[in-house]
């Protein structure tokens, strides 16, 4: 019995390990409960992922599910957060989304159901993004929101060199505190401003911003460059080729700007052209055309370059004249200059210009009427509104003329620019003035014209004598 009861236990045992052998247990699969191959596989849940190349972190994730098919070519993530990306370098890109896929084989993570992307320089949503960790880059293409360097971002397509930390955005537009502003009101609260790179993009390294083809605004100013540098640590912004400066009171063009915000120094070179607007139209920043100066050259200083344009016939007893001989009337009209140089602090308190490279002031009147003047160098006092004029060393030539026919030669001139103050003060200076006779008013003869060149002839014609009744102002 014991025999046969072992014998019969070992039947049955072996019935069962048939039977349990001949169960299936893909046999619900199938039955198509899965239709797909693709959807074989391991699934888990609440997972903390950490990938590592050798000994150095590449990835980590917090995530709600994670799908891994059968041949484990790639994993399936939903609600991702906390997740960082890790470069070569050390530093790294945190980002969160609610689905993303990592391509084992290709070494890509991809997401595409709304990412944001955020590190010490950047906060960032987007629709997709790609990370190649082969690569180290990371690519967004499509609308971009967020804020970059401390400013509003609105922006398509990036690319990103996370091991450089390179990104360049474009188009795009970025609203943020930048220092181009060359008029201090004394505030301390830096203004925001607003870039416009339609037809350009915004690049990052190093801490310094690059933005291409930009328009600037502050709504008080506007800047335009071919390239705005913003260094972030120094607090220095450059702009370089075409820069067009706008403001309320005057309009700048030159090849290059630099402004030092610490300093509160500007300076620009490479043929400056400057349009101080009249006082009554000193309102609002406007984009508009700054005609390029023509500088004229008297004959002394260079016999054998061209002659200056004619200007119209003057005649006198005209207001107009008047107004040609009357300084106080400087903020009345338009004033152009032209300088290789021009150095400003812009400090309230301190604030002054130096410029050089043989600068040039004109204005023009109505009528033809005109003013102009010389100078080797120039240094402007903001604080007091003085204009000094000066000569090269050792020598005279330092110049004003009028379309009346005056023409003052001196080693130095000091003239006032405040309103309606007429003060000049000149040292070695050599003058024929024209106008009324102080003791009867008579008027003298009409002069002629000082910087109209003859026929044939070049360079300044008229008198540097005096001519009666001439009067020296």
């Amino acid at each position: 019995m014991t025999v046969l009861a072992f014998a019969a236990t070992g039947i049955a045992s072996i019935f069962y390990i048939q039977a349990f052998a001949q169960i299936d247990p893909l046999l619900n699969m199938r039955k198509g409960a899965i239709v797909s191959p693709d959807q074989m596989g391991i699934s888990l849940g609440k997972v903390h992922l950490v990938q590592y190349r050798g000994d150095k972190k590449v990835a980590e994730a917090t995530v709600g599910k994670v799908f891994i098919p059968s041949d484990r070519s790639q994993f399936q993530l939903s609600q991702v957060h906390d997740a960082a990306y890790f470069a070569e370098n050390g530093k790294k890109v945190h980002f969160s989304a609610p689905k993303a896929v990592w391509n084992a084989t290709g070494r890509i993570m991809t997401a595409d159901e709304g990412v944001r992307m955020w590190n010490a320089d950047m906060d960032l949503r987007t629709a997709v993004f790609r990370i190649n960790e082969r690569q180290q880059t990371l690519y967004v293409p499509g609308r971009i929101a967020g804020t970059l360097s401390k400013g509003k971002l609105l922006a398509n397509n990036l690319s990103y060199d996370i091991s450089k930390q390179f990104a360049k955005f474009g188009p795009v537009s970025w609203d943020g505190n930048l220092a181009l502003n060359l008029q201090d009101d004394g505030a301390a609260v830096r203004k925001q401003w607003k870039i416009d790179s339609a037809g350009g993009d915004i690049s990052i390294k190093n801490g310094i911003k690059h933005f291409t083809k930009g328009t600037a605004t502050d709504f008080d100013i506007i800047v335009k460059a071919d390239l705005i540098q913003h260094d972030e640590k120094t607090d220095v912004v450059t702009a370089t080729g075409n820069v067009q400066y706008f403001s309320p009171k005057a309009n700048v063009t030159c090849e290059k700007a630099v402004i030092y915000r610490k300093e509160k120094r500007a300076v620009l070179t490479g043929a400056v052209d400057m349009l101080v607007k009249p006082k009554d139209k000193q309102t609002k920043a406007v984009i508009e055309e700054i005609p390029p100066f023509k500088p004229v050259v008297p004959k002394e200083i260079a016999e054998d370059r061209p002659a200056a344009p004619p200007t119209q016939a003057t005649g006198q007893g005209n207001p107009i004249d008047d107004d040609v001989q009357n300084a106080k009337t400087l903020k009345n009209y338009p004033t152009a200059i032209t300088a290789a140089k021009i150095e400003y602090w812009y400090a309230k308190g301190s604030r002054r210009a130096v410029i050089t490279g043989s600068p040039q002031a004109r204005q023009d009147l109505p009528e033809g009427r005109w003013r102009h003047m010389w100078a080797h160098e120039a240094f402007y006092d903001g604080e007091t509104e003085f204009l000094t004029l000066k000569s090269r060393p050792g020598k005279a030539d330092a110049r004003a003329q009028t379309s009346v026919g005056d023409d003052i030669i001196a080693v130095s001139v000091v003239v006032s620019t405040k309103e309606d103050d007429d003060d000049l003060v000149d040292t070695g200076v050599k003058a024929t003035v024209y106008g009324k006779s102080d003791e009867d008013g008579e008027v003298g003869p009409k002069p002629p014209d000082p910087i109209k060149p003859k026929p044939g002839g070049g360079g300044l014609q008229g008198p540097i004598k005096g001519t009666k009744p001439p009067r020296r102002r």
